[in-house]
């Protein structure tokens, strides 16, 4: 890189080089006017003449993600401005090592360590998932830890809030080493996408080494695609059970089966901490939010395990990110639909920088015949939620008058007789069909075409339901494969609270 020490930017003075980026020299500068150390990131010159105007509002975009992000474990943005033909960011300056560095020197870190980086990284990502930003680029070399032991996440240059305009269709950006599934499909991405990263991180944070290989970028992209990640375990024998599970269920392929946001996590690893401050054992702490999601996903392995979808060469972990929402399953599938490629630069410096700083864009090279869509096979999951004695009691008396017709129709049993030897119709009043109850994407429920958003207004519609028709038992639960599991488990509540006795739980596009 051209060496800009002692040039001066606006009010800041270049001091001496700190590193450098895909994008941008960092320098170590002063600040004229108040008298301060800050960062200033300089983007490369060579990037105006390769992207011009799409890397400056790329550039810029980093600086106001960053700017609208007020939070002690987040690098904070002073300003953005020009000099000359110079575009630059200062930023606060943190004294201290990236956790790349940290890792690599100090090999595989105390639980408690790990511990109290991890919860920090996850505050700063609970920050900006409120915020509606996708960073898309959480790995070590993005994480500074301070000689004090404060973690700050910095490098906002690939954040995405909402719908980026900056961001060309079929391209997907990030490290290879670090990308969500999602991510390296080129889907659209949401703070799931950041936790997932994270759990990647973390991986590396206590073994000391990445879960996937590969000799090229693209290797290693597509094995977040298809492979699982070597137990946590047993590269660390040493590690409590249960944050190894934790760490999974963060790098779960499939979203829904991943914890839902940074929040989640970090209310995890608080309960977690306090166990180790208190000198408990880790694997004796429970995990409500760890159990839900590990129940769910036995519940699709149980799916995929059924004779209806025993022929589909995609597991259900990663069935989203593979197949998409309209491919059926139980069928065979070809994977993947898109040939990828990581691009290469014209400019032979410029992929020779990409390369050097990790950050790789995949870019769509051909598009293979797409698959046809066909109709989801419907699939069912009972949830066992264990109601109470009573309701068991019931569905017992139930179950066994049901059966007992079902064998008399099936060895055509006589019908009964009175004392006169006449013979008697028995008639027996089956169930109406359930309440229909959906939940869409968005976790926004309906009932019949009634809408509602929290547990109350559930209940409250269920209630009259079943106030209607006292008969109706069962509710018919229709749920979008994003939805959350929190809300799944409140409709199935509020039904049990209301007097169903049943909750047919089917998962489809909505």
């Amino acid at each position: 890189m051209a060496d800009l020490t002692e040039k001066k930017l606006g009010e800041f003075q270049l001091l001496r080089p700190l590193g450098s980026g895909g994008m941008a020299d960092v320098y170590l500068a002063e600040q004229t006017t108040l008298q301060r150390y800050v960062a200033v990131k300089v983007m490369k010159p060579a990037l105006m003449s390769h992207s011009g105007q799409d890397m400056v509002a790329r550039f810029k975009q980093e600086a106001m993600m960053a700017a609208g992000l007020n939070h002690p474990n987040i690098v904070l943005v002073y300003t953005i401005g020009q000099e000359e033909d110079l575009h630059y960011i200062a930023q606060e300056f943190v004294q201290g090592k990236d956790l790349a560095t940290i890792i690599k020197g100090r090999g595989k870190p105390d639980v408690a360590s790990a511990l109290h980086v991890m919860r920090q990284v996850a505050s700063a990502l609970k920050a900006s998932g409120h915020a509606g930003i996708v960073h898309r680029d959480i790995k070590p070399e993005n994480i500074m830890v301070t000689k004090k032991g404060e973690v700050k996440v910095a490098d906002f240059g690939l954040a995405q809030l909402g719908k980026s305009n900056t961001e060309k269709k079929g391209v997907t950006m990030g490290t290879p080493l670090y990308m969500s599934p999602e991510q390296v499909s080129g889907r659209e991405l949401d703070p799931r996408s950041d936790v997932y990263s994270f759990g990647v991180t973390a991986y590396q944070l206590l073994c000391g080494d990445t879960p996937f290989k590969g000799n090229t970028p693209v290797a290693i992209a597509m094995q977040h695609l298809k492979n699982s990640p070597p137990p946590l375990k047993e590269k660390n024998p040493a590690l409590p059970d249960i944050l190894c599970r934790l760490v999974h269920r963060m790098m779960a392929k499939r979203r829904s089966l991943r914890y839902q946001s940074a929040d989640e996590v970090l209310e995890d690893l608080k309960k977690l901490i306090v166990a180790q401050k208190q000198g408990r054992s880790l694997d004796l702490v429970r995990l409500p939010r760890l159990e839900e999601l590990e129940r769910l996903a036995e519940l699709e392995r149980g799916k995929q395990n059924h004779p209806r979808t025993a022929g589909s060469v995609a597991s259900a972990d990663d069935e989203e990110m593979l197949l998409g929402p309209d491919v059926a399953v139980g069928v065979t599938t070809v994977m993947p639909t898109r040939l990828v490629e990581f691009k290469e630069f014209s400019d032979p410096s410029m992929t020779r920088s990409c390369l050097a700083s990790g950050t790789q864009a995949l870019n769509v090279i051909d598009e293979l015949p797409p698959i046809p869509k066909k109709k989801r096979v419907s699939q069912e999951a009972n949830i066992d939620l264990t109601p109470a004695v009573d309701v068991t009691f019931q569905l017992l008396i139930f179950f066994m008058i049901t059966a007992s017709f079902s064998l008399q129709k099936a060895f055509d049993v006589p019908p009964a007789k009175n004392s006169d030897g006449v013979a008697m119709n028995v008639v027996v009043e089956m169930p109406d069909s359930g309440v229909r109850v959906e939940v869409d994407r968005d976790d926004t429920v309906f009932v019949g075409d009634k809408q509602a958003q929290n547990y109350k207004e559930i209940l409250e519609l269920l209630t009259a339901e079943k106030s209607l028709n006292s008969r109706v038992n069962d509710v018919d639960l229709i749920l979008d494969p994003d939805s959350t599991h929190e809300m799944r488990l409140t409709v199935i509540d509020a039904a049990m609270q209301a007097g169903f006795l049943r909750v047919k739980n089917k998962i489809q596009e909505l």
